[in-house]
């Protein structure tokens, strides 16, 4: 989601208004709610969609339904209560382990812009507690998801939901289980949000609107570019993305998955301290040549034309490496040179975890690397990019760093035909329709996507 500007509040960040008046017309489907009717507010904050909920019907005439907010945090919840108290229930406390007693029964509606807590941030023993409560919390959950299954539990059968929130599930592999439990109701409408929503905070934000009845037809889809498509969605878990974007398998007969034709498909080294490691190679003196090798980033593979065979005349770093060409760490006696440098940055090295908690040499790298798989042959390709991009290592002498990914195919022969395929069209469609967004428009290629692409 491209949520690094987040730092401690994470899940706190407030709906313009604008936005949210949007949200709530989808909820009533441009209506008016029922008379007698109910809404639930699941993490109203300080109340912006009840706000836009009597924006709404002010400018309709229509009658103010029950209002129901849950908000965990009782700073907020407190100030959602002096604000909209005369109009709405306020209730503080856990959404996701709330009862429909606590919450007075079923909903008509529900609306939210969930709390976006990725698995790392919530504590193991609520892990344990939201697996145990929710079909959908599965792999790397994030707590969003989870509101989707909450939500439709407390859904009367024809209630709508409206919820905003980052278009990763429809794609990651985490979400398979919420994907397989949406598409068991009328997914009405998902509506890509222009990504500057909400400033610098979220990249790509989701609108999706549910309603609590059996699949009925095709889903509308609002696209960021202004095109507007009717698809039908997957329903056994399978990423919805590519049936939205019509993103095709590349043609020319081929069947087998590229992971198949790999010997190794993998990220770069990591090292755990490249600000060590790495050094401008017309700075690496005499003794220390012997454990230098060529290296390159994500940022500087664009410095070369995709297809194109690697110029180490061009690459301007070295790493210098602890280890022999068969991937064994190197003894005091054989690294002395390098072991006298690197003793400036000891205190450093040390303090890895690596070091600290697994009891590795002071300086060895963070992973040690396959030296026997990275001196060959490969292709190159960076962790991120706007577009696709795929470059060649002909002599096999690149170390990349932890930000390239590396293929080296079973077959040699395949280097070029490989390369010229990974940079087509047809490929550069695929990827975009397959691979995880970034900030600012930016795809993540991780291994797990190209190794899916059949050559």
């Amino acid at each position: 989601m491209g949520r690094s500007a987040v730092a401690v509040d994470v899940g706190k960040v407030e709906t313009p208004s604008s936005l949210a008046l949007r949200m709530v017309e989808k909820l009533f489907g441009g209506g008016s709610p029922p008379v007698g009717s109910r809404v639930l507010d699941a993490g109203c904050g300080r109340g912006v969609f009840v706000e836009a909920l009597l924006s709404y019907l002010g400018g309709r005439g229509g009658v103010l339904p029950e209002v129901v907010c849950v908000e965990k945090d009782g700073g907020l919840a407190e100030v959602a209560l002096r604000r909209f108290g005369g109009v709405a229930r306020v209730v503080v406390g856990d959404f996701l382990l709330m009862g429909v007693e606590e919450l007075g029964g079923l909903f008509d509606f529900v609306i939210s812009n969930p709390p976006y807590v990725s698995y790392e941030r919530i504590s193991p023993e609520l892990r344990a507690t939201y697996r145990r409560l929710f079909s959908v919390a599965r792999g790397r959950f994030d707590l969003y998801m989870l509101f989707f299954e909450k939500a439709l539990s407390l859904l009367r059968l024809g209630g709508r939901l409206v919820f905003i929130t980052p278009e990763k599930y429809l794609y990651v592999q985490s979400a398979e289980a919420l994907r397989r439990l949406l598409a068991e109701y009328a997914v009405e409408e998902l509506e890509f949000v222009d990504e500057k929503a909400f400033g610098d905070v979220l990249a790509y934000p989701l609108i999706t609107v549910v309603r609590k009845a059996p699949p009925s037809g095709p889903t509308s889809v609002a696209l960021r570019d202004g095109r507007k498509v009717e698809v039908q969605l997957p329903r056994d878990g399978a990423p919805w993305l590519p049936a939205i974007l019509a993103g095709e398998a590349p043609r020319g007969g081929g069947c087998v998955k590229l992971g198949l034709l790999a010997e190794r498909m993998s990220a770069g080294v990591a090292t755990g301290r490249d600000e060590v490691y790495v050094a401008p190679r017309e700075a690496i003196p005499q003794e220390l040549r012997a454990f230098a090798y060529p290296t390159v980033s994500g940022r500087e593979l664009s410095l070369f034309t995709p297809g194109s065979e690697l110029d180490y005349a061009k690459l301007r770093h070295v790493m210098l490496v602890p280890y022999d060409r068969d991937g064994r760490l190197l003894d005091e006696s054989k690294a002395g040179p390098l072991l006298a440098y690197l003793s400036r940055f000891r205190r450093v090295l040390e303090g890895r975890y690596v070091v600290q908690r697994e009891g590795k040499p002071w300086y060895a790298f963070h992973e040690d690397p396959p030296m026997p798989q990275l001196l060959r042959p490969k292709i190159l390709w960076p962790d991120v990019a706007k577009t696709p991009a795929f470059y060649v290592d002909a002599v096999g002498l690149v170390v990349p760093r932890h930000s390239v990914y590396y293929l080296m195919p079973r077959d040699r022969l395949l280097l070029r035909p490989l390369a010229e395929y990974l940079n087509g069209e047809a490929v550069r469609r695929w990827i975009a329709a397959h691979a995880q967004r970034a900030a600012s428009g930016y795809l993540r290629l991780q291994s797990h996507v190209i190794r899916a692409l059949r050559a």
